[in-house]
């Protein structure tokens, strides 16, 4: 790679700090879903079920599979409210969601491809009705899941959970060995507290139907 002025330690050294930053992404949300899920033991409506087959209660009468889908943001008005309602503020304005999840946002009016990142790690998918939305693996929020996060904008530490960094990115260097390999270490050093656990919920979408039928 010497002949592109590209040195391979360097490549590698700074491929893994990426790797770092993503793991720090994926726990902090990992964290998030867990504590919304003990959230739910408290108070059930903390885990909302959206049906996207939703029956209009008629007999033998259904709403269209994408015009159902248009009363999404009513589910994320409901969990708001629920946040709400538990300590006379909060609402929604995250949410992070698994990957059927937020394709499903596509056949939603409000959804808007503002803000969309490359598709590596955790990223903005898009927007819905303003809110921002983050794609995440399934590993770490089930595929028809969505975590409802509340941030008070106006606080800066009015959050659900505090992360804070002591050492950002460390590393050893590159350090020769006596077989002639090289090797590095690298690390981050820091901590976190959840402040608010009622700032997290969950909304599941249920009888989500794959691309081939929508």
């Amino acid at each position: 790679m010497t002949s592109f002025n590209i040195s391979a330690e360097e490549y590698l050294v700074s491929y893994a700090s990426q790797e770092i930053r993503s793991a720090l992404d994926y726990r902090a949300i990992r964290l998030g879903y867990a504590v919304a899920k003990t959230n739910a033991k408290h108070n059930p409506n903390y885990y909302y079920v959206f049906d996207a087959a939703y029956n209009s209660g008629n007999p033998g009468t259904k709403d269209g599979y994408r015009d159902n889908a248009q009363t999404f943001v009513n589910a994320i008005d409901a969990v708001g409210d629920i946040i709400y309602d538990e300590i006379n503020r909060g609402g929604v304005s995250r949410l992070v969601g698994g990957p059927s999840a937020c394709s499903y946002m596509h056949l939603n009016g409000g959804y808007s491809s503002k803000g969309k990142q490359n598709q590596s790690g955790s990223h903005q998918f898009g927007e819905l009705d303003g809110i921002p939305l983050f794609k995440v693996p399934s590993a770490i929020i089930p595929t028809d899941e969505i975590l409802a996060v509340w941030k008070n904008d106006a606080v800066e530490n009015d959050v659900s959970i505090a992360f804070g960094t002591l050492i950002p990115f460390f590393s050893t260097g590159i350090i020769q060995r006596k077989n002639f390999y090289k090797e590095a270490g690298i690390a981050t050093y820091g901590d976190w507290a959840v402040l608010n656990r009622r700032y997290l919920a969950i909304i599941k979408i249920a009888n989500m139907k794959d691309r081939n039928q929508q």
